[in-house]
């Protein structure tokens, strides 16, 4: 593992990376058109676009979504500082690049622990003042939150908006989910926010559910913690919390469509934002 030292004498690592099974940072970014990617995340790719082909415009509408949020955020909640968990591969309009366009001075942490990710984040980030790239478990807030880089960058008693988007369906355990959002909730002070997106299947014998179902046992041929959870199971996610219209729901329904199917992939993934009272 090589390290170099960045501009502004932030450490650089350009670690390992595995070339051999499937990413779900390069998987989704290749379905957004990227071409960070290898054979094993292209096969997977194509598993999935087998069973749902609109994929990928719905990745773009829950990128479409986090955009819409940020700006929401800093337009009207004067949120200045926000915390990107599992944030993926830098892909068009990035968090720091939306709050950039709202407020210059708009504090960034993204944080991943995937090679891929860290590497390209790193150096995308290697010149901006107001926007950094912290290495860590999502699954373990406490040390997320005492990493020196995410203290150095954001005031942790003011308000931070923290962004969990798809990425809490790679813990099985839907206890252990509302444990990590509750670890990071819980520290911050009032007037913080959750911004969270997470794939849906509501199990209930309907053509949704089989559907999402599909979705579901494709991924999980390279991720097997893959879980989809159901609209009451996504919904304790945000206990505790004060949601914001339109409340949760699907991205189908965030931006409602005449020509959207009941069962097509824009019900797939469920939104929400939240403040903590």
């Amino acid at each position: 593992m090589e390290m170099d030292e960045g501009t502004g004498g932030r450490r650089r690592t350009a670690p390992d990376v595995d070339m051999q099974r499937p990413n779900d940072a390069r998987v989704y970014d290749l379905l957004l058109g990227g071409k960070d990617n290898y054979e094993t995340d292209r096969q997977l790719a194509q598993q999935v676009l087998k069973v749902a082909p609109e994929m990928p415009e719905l990745l773009q509408a829950n990128r479409r979504w986090l955009a819409e949020v940020v700006e929401r955020l800093l337009r009207e909640a004067a949120v200045v500082q926000f915390l990107d968990l599992g944030s993926g591969l830098p892909t068009t309009d990035n968090t720091h690049e939306i709050a950039a366009r709202v407020n210059p001075k708009a504090k960034v942490v993204y944080l991943d622990n995937d090679p891929t990710v860290i590497r390209h984040g790193q150096a995308l980030l290697a010149d901006d003042r107001h926007s950094f790239f912290a290495e860590g478990d999502l699954s373990d807030p406490a040390a997320v939150l005492a990493n020196p880089i995410i203290t150095g960058a954001l005031d942790l008693g003011r308000p931070v908006a923290v962004i969990q988007c798809l990425v809490l369906h790679h813990i099985r355990d839907t206890k252990a989910a509302r444990e990590i959002v509750a670890g990071y909730l819980d520290a911050l002070p009032s007037g913080s926010y959750l911004a969270l997106t997470h794939p849906c299947n509501p199990r209930d014998g309907s053509r949704r559910a089989e559907f999402a179902t599909g979705v579901e046992e494709k991924l999980r041929l390279g991720f097997k913690a893959v879980t989809f959870r159901t609209p009451d199971e996504i919904a304790t996610l945000f206990e505790g919390l004060e949601l914001l219209d339109p409340g949760l729901v699907s991205l189908g329904e965030w931006w409602p469509s005449p020509t959207a199917s009941p069962t097509g992939a824009s019900h797939l993934i469920m939104a929400g934002l939240a403040r903590k009272p």
